[in-house]
């Protein structure tokens, strides 16, 4: 049988591609070449060429609905996923696979235009691509393992043979450690980290995260050189079920109008069925993901802000914690500046008209204020006013009068 022709494509640089060709066993059989997909042509003239996308304009899920009729989940699919994806969902197109471990489904989503645009883009380069697959799930996962790939500026993890994602490359150890204290999923037995030659410190720095049960995981860091190709092509015939290249975007048979309509109305009403049962397990799955990115994000704020603290449970709650020793330590309590001004401020503030502050002092726990007003009497009932809040004590500490005016001096402090 022919080569297969692998193509690593990114629509970031759409006429340009990295390739090389590769036999039944997922081994290259040539030099990894990048260049211009003009280049690509003749090479591929002979042999079946399969795309091998960036995953970074894909979506990636996986749904537990109730049924085994993959025509009927793919009607259900698009309302399923439509509060999780922020494009028009009746722009999209989506692939599904059924898993043969569990009872979850796999599903890829990419925007039609998108899939359109890499479609005319190798047609013009006559080139022509049998099957275009996402590059996340063309790693080693299963059931016993986990696969991390680092590749300049992005990671790629992937948890099983039909699940995985692409992020940003300093997100990775606050992901994995994030999955691996999800109780609802296995953790694996060994950890596969590849990383580029010139830059293997990803590896250090899974190995210093504080990861539950690291000792009974094995992390193998494996250096790849080039491209990560030479990692897909032994690993990229299990995400072929999930080919974009499907349904309209596949040739398509002449049938009977009527029976499409007729089809089309009983797959909606059974699709509806089938969303209903099944959306809030999805949506629990699909938050609890969206949750462990967030988390990430403010571990990774709080280690910047606290750089000395080494265990982190709860980063937003030690956050809190951490602000209010601050707090405490700069204003001294109930007696310090923050709390005085925060329990006078609204009496102060009340009658603009007949009471200006004129100055601020704070020393040994007493907050002393210059003040003018229309007469005494206003001077007096600020005072007063001040008093009646039960947990400060204020006093009027001099008072002047100047024409028309009278300024004074109130001091404030905690009750005790």
């Amino acid at each position: 049988m022919s080569e297969t022709l692998l193509i690593h494509y990114n629509i970031e640089d759409s006429q340009q591609a990295t390739w090389s060709p590769c036999n039944n066993d997922g081994e290259l059989t040539g030099k990894i070449t990048t260049g211009p997909l003009t280049e690509l042509s003749e090479i591929a003239a002979n042999r079946s060429a399969i795309v091998l996308l960036n995953s970074q304009c894909l979506h990636i899920n996986q749904l537990q609905l109730p049924t085994q009729n993959l025509q009927k989940l793919l009607k259900a699919v698009p309302f399923a996923l439509e509060e999780f994806i922020a494009d028009d969902i009746d722009d999209f197109h989506f692939v599904i696979s059924k898993n043969k471990h569990d009872s979850s489904t796999s599903v890829v989503g990419i925007k039609r235009t998108t899939l359109k645009n890499i479609i005319q883009v190798f047609q013009a380069a006559n080139i022509n691509v049998e099957k275009i697959i996402p590059d996340a799930l063309c790693l080693a996962a299963d059931t016993r393992q986990w696969v991390c790939l680092n590749y300049k500026d992005s990671s790629y993890l992937q948890t099983e043979r039909t699940n995985g994602i692409l992020i940003s490359h300093d997100l990775l150890p606050y992901i994995v450690t994030n999955k691996l204290q999800d109780e609802s999923l296995t953790p694996p037995e060994k950890i596969l980290l590849f990383t580029e030659q010139e830059n293997s410190t990803a590896y250090d720095q899974l190995k210093a995260e504080n990861i539950p049960g690291k000792d009974d995981i094995e992390i193998v860091n494996i250096v790849y050189n080039e491209h990560p190709l030479v990692v897909f092509c032994g690993n990229y015939n299990q995400a072929l079920p999930l080919n974009l290249l499907q349904h309209k975007f596949k040739p398509k048979r002449k049938t009977s109008g009527y029976w499409q309509h007729w089809r089309l109305a009983a797959s909606l009403a059974t699709a509806w069925l089938i969303l209903h049962l099944g959306l809030t397990g999805f949506q629990h799955t699909q938050l609890k993901d969206d949750n462990i990115i967030t988390r990430a994000k403010i571990e990774k704020i709080y280690k910047k802000s606290f750089p000395k603290s080494k265990k982190i449970v709860n980063p937003r709650v030690q956050m809190e914690q951490k602000l209010k020793e601050l707090k405490g330590t700069a204003n001294n309590s109930s007696q310090g500046l923050i709390f005085l001004l925060a329990e006078s401020f609204g009496t102060l503030s009340q009658d603009k008209k007949s009471i200006t502050l004129q100055s601020l002092t704070f020393r040994n726990n007493r907050m002393d204020i210059g003040l003018e007003g229309n007469n005494l009497q206003a001077v007096e009932t600020l005072n007063k006013n001040l008093n009646n809040n039960k947990k400060i004590r204020s006093e009027i500490t001099s008072s002047s009068s100047e024409k028309d005016k009278v300024k004074g001096n109130l001091r404030i402090e905690g009750r005790s």
